[in-house]
């Protein structure tokens, strides 16, 4: 990242070094707030990294961009992954320059979920695919809750996890099925 690059957002303001964490060197844009982070400076970083908790916790507002973004480095459009249900915003990369853009408050809502450290795992497919289950879970949960009630469902958790447990589980399971 050692030539000139601008932000894409309204101010098109030119992007200046910064530390998103000690000894994670970024380009920032004063206007936005936005950063961009070159995958191989986060990779060094993360295996010189002693501790997951890289911010306060302190309150922040993440301003997740509605759009995907034009990478600062080649113009093409970055991809955007989602980093889960819950937090539920997204994390723009550029698969080509390797280059990561997180908007305002967004690195602070990756420390505060414990994923700084993951952000590789967080730009996978297969992460990606692991949020697309959970919100499906969720969703499926919440229309369960809606048609028996939360405490039935809390109830019916609370009897797999103990079914779980159980080294006869299949064998529990058809006592139950037969009305034993």
């Amino acid at each position: 990242m050692g030539t000139r690059t601008f932000c894409n957002c309204q101010a098109q303001a030119e992007l200046s070094r910064a530390e998103l964490a000690p000894g994670l060197p970024v380009q920032q844009c004063e206007a936005c707030g936005g950063v961009l982070l070159g995958m191989p400076d986060y990779r060094l970083w993360r295996e010189r990294a002693v501790s997951t908790d890289v911010a306060g916790q302190d309150a922040f507002e993440v301003s997740d961009s509605a759009a995907a973004r034009a990478c600062p480095g080649c113009t093409r459009l970055m991809q955007r992954y989602r980093v889960g249900v819950t937090p539920d915003f997204r994390v723009d990369h550029c698969p080509s320059c390797q280059l990561v853009w997180l908007d305002k408050g967004e690195w602070q809502g990756l420390a505060q979920a414990g994923l700084a450290t993951r952000l590789s795992e967080v730009v996978s497919v297969a992460w990606q695919r692991r949020v697309q289950s959970d919100e499906l879970r969720a969703r499926r949960e919440a229309g369960l809750r809606s048609k028996h009630g939360d405490a039935c469902i809390d109830e019916l958790k609370r009897v797999r996890e103990w079914l779980d447990a159980q080294p006869k589980r299949e064998e529990l399971i058809a006592l139950l099925r037969a009305g034993w």
